[in-house]
């Protein structure tokens, strides 16, 4: 993959998405593993879902017919990318951000169906990658939200939240934003990726991704099981448990079964098949508040 950041010389920090990123818990699962005697099972186990998440992040680029949009560095389950803005004056980077969330929508949805929770944060700012360095203010923006010691989710910080208010000026209502399905707001207003949204990709005409639903709604339970003698990190679960049923929920809410007899027949059977998903909610006590759609205010320019 070819590097935006070096096409000058001397190098200069550009204006860019970066992501910042690592699995949840992911030391306490080597340590855990080495200590019961099973580390070579899950280093292969870890290293076959890594491999297939980082090669779909670098493959990614190919779909826009050039492989030097973004830059990825990797090292074990941490991943950085950074995708500097093509043309900073146009858009407030609407195309970049677009692109960036797809990106880790599918390396999310890919190292979910594994077991693998991610957390981690994108931010807006000045930045440089190379092979052997990173830097930039975006960076530490990412790394900071990372670190939060929040569910797993990879959330947007202040700067990016800026660019996604600066954006909503163009239109008129929030739900015609591009990036509407794609982000999802918690109860505490923070901004996140809503990668499940991954599962409905090609719905209607290819309906509905239901491996990838249920993969994610075994996994979740594994993890409420495994670690109900762990509050702190059994709430990282729960949290994830509402956040699967919210787009369960809302998804079947947003395509019921049509009551008029004469409607069409095949959007009558994807609204049926829509209904299916209410069977995958996962049965959690739970008074928290659940996710909801994006409420910002525009930032009038």
């Amino acid at each position: 993959m070819n590097n935006p950041y070096k096409h000058s010389n001397p190098p200069i920090m550009l204006p860019s998405f970066v992501c910042y990123a690592d699995i949840l818990g992911y030391s306490h699962l080597s340590k855990e593993a080495i200590k019961s005697g099973n580390g070579l099972e899950f280093l292969r186990r870890v290293r076959h879902a890594l491999s297939n998440a980082y090669e779909r992040v670098r493959e990614h680029s190919k779909l826009f017919g050039d492989d030097s949009f973004y830059t990825v560095k990797v090292f074990t389950d941490n991943i950085v990318v950074g995708y500097p803005l093509r043309r900073p004056e146009l858009g407030y980077g609407e195309s970049e951000l677009d692109n960036i969330l797809s990106i880790f929508s599918e390396f999310q949805v890919g190292l979910s169906m594994e077991g693998f929770f991610l957390r981690g944060g994108i931010a807006f700012g000045e930045h440089y990658m190379d092979d052997d360095i990173v830097f930039g203010d975006a960076l530490l923006q990412a790394v900071e939200q990372d670190k939060s010691g929040g569910p797993p989710c990879i959330s947007l910080s202040p700067s990016a939240i800026e660019i996604v208010r600066s954006q909503l000026d163009f239109y008129d209502k929030t739900r015609w934003l591009p990036q509407y399905e794609d982000l999802l707001e918690d109860a505490d207003g923070t901004i996140f990726l809503n990668y499940l949204g991954e599962a409905f990709s090609v719905f209607p005409d290819g309906g509905i991704f239901f491996d990838l639903i249920k993969a994610h709604q075994l996994n979740i339970i594994k993890g409420l099981t495994d670690y109900r003698g762990n509050p702190g990190v059994r709430a990282k679960f729960e949290w994830a448990a509402r956040y699967h049923n919210f787009v369960c929920q809302e998804f079947a809410e947003r395509h019921p079964i049509p009551s008029n007899p004469d409607a069409d027949e095949l959007y009558a059977a994807t609204c049926v098949e829509a209904q299916r998903l209410l069977d995958y909610k996962i049965e959690i006590e739970s008074l928290a508040a659940t996710p909801c759609r994006m409420k910002l205010t525009p930032i009038k320019k």
